[in-house]
């Protein structure tokens, strides 16, 4: 159903297929209100998609509300001219108790005034990385660097064993631009109006160059990929956190990643790891949601950044369980976004 932001909708489901103990679990937290964040062609499709088990039978724009006692304005499924306030007593009553919904409502006005002003911290420290630290790390440094080398004869670099000292410079500095540029693109995108900066990149030269530094580059088999408008830092990034997840979560003897065209539309990732269900997907594409009963370092974060950056560049990920590890599937002319991270 097509949203404008700042719009709400009442939604109702029943349970689609089987009574079941995972079923069952849905219904009860499935949200029975969306708030659009901002204008979409289908506010439901992010719900439809990680309440599978449930079938959506009537979504509407809401049209009624009741004041809590906070003077905050709730959404209700009251409809004018044919469900109102007084008809059903039993609804009524639903309302004033369902999750504490005024409490909710008036929590969810706190935390987006709270963001609010973290998200103005955040840019007043992104103006000061992209103009303070510019200067140094792709200025100054690299032309002290560049003037160190040309006046060094190569007699002194040889008598006082230089060369190691002035490669490892050479790689600190190349690598301080990469994290830059990396950092840039992430703090690009908190400016107000913000659009994704891109350029046509050769994919497959993008990802190795990203994974040279790297300690388990040998692990990766990058394959021709096409060439496509992207943002290079983000989209590396994404890629990279993949590939981290499938080499950790990951028990085989020999550990690999491959990455490759499944056609012209399609990148995959594939592991020989764990494996990922779609269900799990969904759950750890949330921001900070992690395994309890594992084992292995994180913040719960790579996936989630993963597939919000696939989503800034207009592309749909989707996992696919395979017989050993995890195949994703990266379209990169989705139409409409399958899966978004939220």
């Amino acid at each position: 159903m097509h949203a404008k932001k700042g719009e709400w909708f009442s939604l109702r489901w029943d349970i689609s297929g089987d009574f079941n103990e995972e079923s069952h679990e849905q219904f009860e937290r499935v949200p029975k209100f969306l708030y659009a964040e901002d204008d979409s062609l289908q506010i439901e499709s992010g719900v439809i998609n990680e309440f599978y088990k449930l079938r959506l039978t009537e979504i509407s724009l809401t049209t009624v509300y009741v004041t809590s006692q906070h003077g905050i304005k709730v959404p209700t499924h009251y409809t004018i001219g044919k469900f109102m306030p007084g008809d059903n007593e039993k609804y009524d009553k639903w309302l004033a108790d369902y999750h504490n919904i005024n409490f909710e409502i008036s929590h969810y006005v706190k935390n987006k005034e709270a963001l609010n002003q973290k998200n103005i911290y955040l840019e007043h420290a992104a103006k000061i990385i992209r103009h303070d630290m510019h200067s140094g790390i792709n200025t100054y440094i690299p032309r002290g660097y560049k003037s160190l080398k040309r006046k060094l004869p190569e007699d002194i670099i040889k008598k006082h064993k230089l060369d190691t000292s002035l490669k490892l410079l050479s790689e600190g500095i190349d690598h301080a631009q990469r994290v830059y540029r990396g950092v840039y693109a992430f703090t690009n995108l908190v400016k107000h109006n913000s659009t994704l900066e891109k350029t046509v990149c050769n994919l497959k030269d993008e990802i190795t160059t990203y994974l040279r530094g790297t300690a388990y580059s040998d692990q990766v088999i990058v394959e021709g990929l096409v060439e496509l408008e992207v943002n290079s830092s983000l989209f590396c990034t994404a890629i990279d956190n993949l590939i981290r997840n499938g080499l950790k979560y990951n028990d085989s003897p020999t550990k690999w990643v491959k990455i490759y065209m499944e056609d012209d539309d399609t990148i995959c990732v594939e592991d020989n790891g764990r494996g990922l269900s779609r269900k799990d997907f969904l759950f750890y594409c949330r921001p900070y949601m992690r395994n309890t009963n594992q084992n292995e370092d994180g913040s719960g974060l790579g996936l989630n950044i993963a597939a919000a950056i696939f989503t800034e560049h207009g592309f749909a990920i989707d996992p696919d369980e395979i017989e050993t590890g995890t195949k994703m599937r990266i379209n990169l002319y989705a139409n409409d976004k399958k899966y978004f991270a939220s």
